[in-house]
């Protein structure tokens, strides 16, 4: 469990982002709209990502030009893990062999 722990607050953003409903006006987390600035560059992002989640991509740029890719990245963090071709942490997954026949790495 502890293994897929970012793999699962990952998702877990994902499903709230993607059941938002952007047309409620519901108090915001940002720091800088709480000291009383009207804006900041990740303002939108969580709109434009759920937009792109329901394949909107007009409606995303419109809100932040980086939720898509945001999104994208997101995405493959959560299904990175299920890569069979990833390398391991000792190399690569399959063992190479020599001449002699024993196993190299």
């Amino acid at each position: 469990m502890k293994k897929y722990l970012e793999q699962i607050c990952w998702a877990t953003a994902l499903v709230l982002l993607f059941f938002m409903n952007p047309s409620i006006d519901t108090p915001s987390f940002c720091f800088f709209k709480l000291i009383g600035l009207n804006g900041c560059p990740g303002c939108g992002i969580g709109h434009s990502i759920h937009y792109a989640l329901h394949f909107k991509f007009t409606q995303a740029m419109d809100e932040h030009t980086l939720g898509i890719p945001a999104a994208l990245i997101i995405l493959y963090k959560i299904f990175e893990p299920l890569n069979p071709l990833k390398q391991t942490e000792n190399g690569p997954t399959t063992n190479a062999y020599d001449a002699s026949g024993t196993a190299t790495r």
